[in-house]
């Protein structure tokens, strides 16, 4: 399991110092908005060669794969597919990505047709590009539009439609402390990457290990499941003493 950090593209050189200053740090996933992001991400893949860094993308959270809107969704596929041509000099290891949303009252009255709308854009998403593609659990605070993929169920539908090897799960602790659900026991055998931060439970402040209401015990599962990546997508800050709260506890394990 590689250790990685999360950064954006306005804060790139800071997190390629950190992962300079900090040997345990293998792994950076970058968050894309826009395609003109990706020649400004390819202009470090020698500094990123260098670190010996495995690179993940996060997609952007306006992306919805529950879009029902035939030409919309579409657009999200064809901007999907762009943006992975873009980074092809780059060895993206997976792209990350949430399932997106509806209408609170559409989504209670059909809940499954929405996630088979997900199903076939991760079936024609998966078709257009060759890495591997990780769903992340997220919480909802159900108002007008709620977000899809904050209960475990959710993403069982989908691993059920979708035979796919390069189809991951991306379990985050924080979203969990908020809507909680048995993720971890439900969807281990998919779970290759893992999103570790901490919060009070009510809003996702991204805090070091320790800071928040992530229990020790919770930890432990996490690091016993069979994963690819464990991103620490916490302050900058934190990342040194959650590095070594994180050897502490895995040193128990």
């Amino acid at each position: 399991m590689r250790i990685g950090i999360s950064a954006l593209l306005f804060n790139i050189e800071e997190a390629l110092n950190l992962c300079e200053k900090i040997e345990d740090i293998k792994h950076i996933e970058v968050g894309i908005d826009n395609l003109d992001e990706c020649e400004k991400l390819c202009d470090y893949k020698d500094r990123i060669k260098e670190l010996d860094l495995s690179l993940g993308i996060h997609l952007p959270m306006e992306l919805n794969t529950c879009e029902n809107v035939d030409y919309i969704r579409n657009s999200w596929i064809k901007f999907v597919g762009k943006l992975y041509d873009n980074l092809k000099e780059i060895d993206i290891k997976y792209i990350n990505l949430h399932l997106g949303y509806v209408m609170s009252n559409r989504l209670k009255k059909n809940r499954n047709k929405y996630l088979n709308i997900s199903s076939d854009f991760l079936k024609v998403l998966s078709d257009r590009i060759d890495t591997n593609i990780s769903i992340e659990n997220v919480y909802s605070e159900n108002g007008d539009f709620s977000n899809v993929g904050n209960i475990a169920y959710d993403f069982e539908y989908i691993f059920e439609r979708v035979k796919n090897s390069r189809l991951w799960f991306c379990y985050d602790t924080g979203h969990n402390l908020i809507n909680k659900d048995n993720y971890i026991k439900q969807l281990s055998k998919k779970t290759k990457v893992i999103h570790l931060s901490d919060n009070d439970g009510i809003n996702d402040k991204h805090i070091g290990i320790g800071k928040g209401i992530l229990s020790k015990e919770h930890i432990k599962e996490v690091v016993n499941l069979d994963t690819n990546y464990m991103v620490l997508e916490i302050n900058y800050k934190d990342i040194e003493d959650s590095i070594k709260n994180l050897d502490f506890i895995m040193k128990e394990v």
